[in-house]
């Protein structure tokens, strides 16, 4: 799913929940190169730096001292990296207003939700030195893009939301912050955190996992490759159940990259060695774990329901959320890991 939000686009962090919002981001285009910097090497030196991206170019004259950050990846990993990041998106999951796998935020900060209207005059207000967008579900047209460059440079993806790996967002917003270095600091923790539970728990080689939210009356599963969703669960040595490898992704009227199963078919699920599902409402979960269908599938698999927190963190990953989400994570992969080979 390209941004999963399995919703529409806008709500889908948070009602319709991260709705797979991770879904429609996952889906891309293809792997987009690291930012360059313009100039001599060094942080300030970097400065004017332009950033090529989906609607021209952004030049920065200079090194940010105040950062509006309008996406969760956009929030981490500036606030990560040591940005004053004085206004931006608030946590669409449990933890509110800050993601729980970041420390606490002044009073003030983070008060832009997804879920309403772009306000120009909030964020204005915050007097940015830059805007960052490579993760803003607020930020998709070039409208939305030319109103915020009208109010400081704005820095979006390159290609498409969540059309690149999550590696190469941190890149771009490392650069646009003068600080590379450090971003390649955190790409290579993340990139470290995975390279070891795969290391930890071998078992996980050639298993499957299906990552999907019951809504309604339909259950959509990620199934785009490229998806930044399945590049992470890929890098843990998990693949797609064959069938749905090759099923072709639902159109946009449920998620792109994304195949949505009725609750007749969700025998399927069964196909994979885990099934990790989130829902926009306890209404969704009870529907779904109450289904007979279901129930059957899921006896036959590792199950494990996941909240919003852990939703937005899988179906929209990012370098500094992905060490928290492979500890939420943890148990069920070692159970994954430690079961008999099926032959799925």
């Amino acid at each position: 799913m390209h941004t999963p939000s399995l919703g529409p686009a806008r709500s889908s962090v948070v009602a319709t929940v991260v709705a797979l919002v991770v879904a429609t981001v996952l889906l891309v285009a293809g792997c987009s190169a690291a930012p360059q910097a313009a100039g001599p090497q060094g942080a300030d030196a970097a400065f004017p730096l332009t950033l090529d991206h989906a609607f021209g170019t952004t030049t920065i004259p200079a090194r940010p001292q105040r950062v509006v950050a309008l996406g969760s990846a956009d929030v981490a990993v500036a606030r990560a990296l040591g940005a004053d990041v004085v206004g931006g998106l608030r946590n669409a999951g449990e933890s509110q207003p800050q993601a729980p796998y970041l420390a606490p935020f002044p009073d003030g900060v983070l008060t832009i939700s997804e879920l309403e209207p772009l306000s120009l005059e909030r964020i204005a207000a915050y007097r940015p030195d830059v805007i960052l967008a490579v993760s803003s579900y607020l930020v998709t047209d070039r409208d939305a893009y030319e109103r915020l460059s009208a109010i400081a440079p704005t820095v979006v993806y390159r290609d498409v939301l969540f059309g690149a790996p999550m590696e190469d967002d941190a890149r771009r917003i490392g650069a646009a912050l003068g600080a590379p270095e450090r971003a390649e600091e955190l790409v290579a923790r993340a990139d470290g955190a995975v390279a070891a539970l795969r290391a930890q728990l071998p078992g996980l080689a050639g298993r499957s996992v299906l990552v999907g939210q019951a809504r309604g009356d339909v259950i959509p599963v990620i199934v785009d490759p490229a998806n930044q969703s399945t590049a992470l669960t890929r890098a843990l040595g998990l693949g797609l159940p064959p069938t749905f490898a090759t099923d072709p992704p639902a159109g946009d009227e449920v998620a792109p990259g994304t195949v949505a199963l009725s609750y007749e078919e969700a025998g399927r699920l069964a196909e994979a060695d885990l099934v990790v599902m989130s829902f926009p409402t306890p209404a969704d979960r009870r529907r779904f774990e109450g289904n007979p269908v279901v129930a059957r599938a899921l006896a036959r698999t590792t199950y494990v329901p996941i909240g919003l927190d852990e939703a937005i963190a899988l179906q929209a990953p990012n370098v500094v959320s992905t060490g928290w989400l492979l500890d939420r994570l943890r148990p069920a992969l070692e159970r994954v890991a430690a079961a008999p080979a099926t032959g799925r």
